[in-house]
């Protein structure tokens, strides 16, 4: 039997090595191809769509910390209400077992309720993700008092660009300006590229 790797050009000795193969994993701490089929083992939402479509994107994972999970309720606390707008309400609380990542590090996250198209939803935003943009996207989880599906994202503390500019805007220098300019273009080109309308 011959097995083809397609992810030899990526693997790197600082990388370390896969336990599994015995090959430099082809990011820290991962094998893009044994790590997939290891995550996906590990999910339990009780909804066969839910776990399919965290099971899709899991396999589409290129390194350890851009794994998505199902995160259970109970392990975010400190939920509070932080922004309400047409979309919905958005919340912040804490993420007791954190982020993946290869050290330790605390999370805070924000929580967004979902529609009854919370998957379309849902798989738009990891489809953005895959294509690069820098927004992380955690997992999902299902409120256990309402029955409400959410998405767990990255906490940006810093509010919106037109709060953030009225707050900073005359501390920050012109390269950071453009900076912020140039990381928003950016993002938005991955909105694009997936396909996506904003």
């Amino acid at each position: 039997m011959i097995v083809l790797d397609f992810y030899n050009n990526k693997r790197k000795p600082i990388n370390g090595t896969c336990e599994h193969c015995k090959q430099h994993n082809t990011s820290p701490a991962w094998c893009q191809l044994c790590d997939p089929q290891k995550t996906t083992q590990e999910i339990g939402s009780g909804d066969k769509n839910i776990d399919d479509c965290i099971k899709e994107f899991q396999l589409k994972a290129t390194a350890y910390e851009k794994v998505i999970e199902w995160i259970p309720f109970n392990r975010l606390i400190d939920i509070k209400i932080i922004g309400k707008g047409g979309f919905g309400t958005v919340y912040s609380s804490i993420w007791l077992d954190g982020k993946r990542v290869i050290e330790g590090d605390d999370s805070v996250g924000y929580l967004k309720p979902i529609s009854s198209s919370f998957l379309t939803e849902f798989k738009n935003h990891m489809k953005c993700r895959l294509e690069g943009s820098e927004l992380e996207i955690y997992g999902l989880t299902q409120n256990t008092e309402t029955g409400q599906y959410m998405m767990v994202y990255q906490y940006a503390n810093r509010g919106n660009l037109f709060d953030f500019l009225s707050q900073y805007f005359r501390k920050l220098t012109w390269q950071k300006k453009l900076k912020q300019l140039e990381d928003i273009s950016y993002n938005l080109s991955r909105i694009h590229e997936a396909g996506l309308i904003h």
